[in-house]
Order: structure tokens, then sequence, then C-alpha cells
């Protein structure tokens, strides 16, 4: 199973840094799962980018609708409420954004709810070396 943060799925739609390797391990992976927090997150990278001008507004809704489609292949965890108690706990231990905080408790949660040994895949260091300091196993596209 691999769990993508948004930093990272949203380099499935978008030419970034780590664009190929992201779509290669999505190619790969047998199950894909995301926080539904990255629905809002990445809707509105899109937006950011068609706002300054980055993305015409024909290519923004075949993306929009690219995203949508597979939205609904992905594993999304809920942000219910057994979620907080590890965040709380990772708001502690590491100098993480919160939005942060609850991929990387999602992708624990998942980790320990289907007992299948779980990869992150995110672009930002902070997280990705929480999430190695949680025993996850942590890809950075950017760097691979």
């Amino acid at each position: 199973m691999t769990y993508f943060d948004s930093s990272a799925l949203v380099k499935r739609y978008l030419k970034e840094d780590g664009s190929d390797v992201v779509r290669s391990i999505i190619a790969g992976a047998r199950v894909i799962a995301t926080s539904k927090l990255a629905y809002p997150e990445i809707l509105s990278a899109f937006m950011r980018k068609h706002r300054a001008g980055e993305i015409e507004r024909k290519p923004l809704e075949a993306i929009i609708g690219q995203f949508e489609t597979d939205w609904d292949k992905l594993f999304v965890v809920e942000f219910h409420d057994e979620l907080l108690k590890t965040v709380k706990v990772l708001i502690e231990k590491y100098s993480l954004r919160g939005a942060d905080t609850v991929h990387l408790s999602s992708a624990l949660w998942l980790e320990q709810a289907t007992k299948m040994k779980l990869t992150f895949v995110a672009s930002d260091v902070g997280l990705l070396n929480a999430a190695q300091a949680e025993n996850l196993k942590a890809i950075n596209p950017q760097e691979e």
C-alpha cells in the first residue's frame, strides 16, 4: 500500500519536479491511499496555478476532471476522532504543519488498521523525516 500526501499526489496532475517518479509509483502500486484532506488541498493547488496564469481554463478543467475520476479509485482515510490522539502526539514530537500532521497520522492509522506495511510518499523533507522516525518507508519523489 502506498500513501500519498497532497504535495506528492498533486505531481500526478501538474508537471513538477518528481512528477515522473510519482506517475511511476502510482503505476506500480496496488493500493493508493491518502487523507480526505488531500481533496481540498489539491484542488486549491490547481486553482492557485490557474490564478497565477500557469494553467489555462480548458487544461484546468481536464486536470480537475482527471483528479475527480481518480479520487473515486483512491483509498481515502477519513479525518475521524481516532486520529486526534495521534495528531496531538505528532504535533508535540515534530515541527510539522497541521495538515502534514493529519497526513502522517492518517498513514500511521492506516498501517496499523490494515496490518500492511505502508510506503509514505511526500515532497516535504520535514514530513518525510518524521515519517521515517515513525518507522514508515518514506519516498521523496524529487530525490528519486
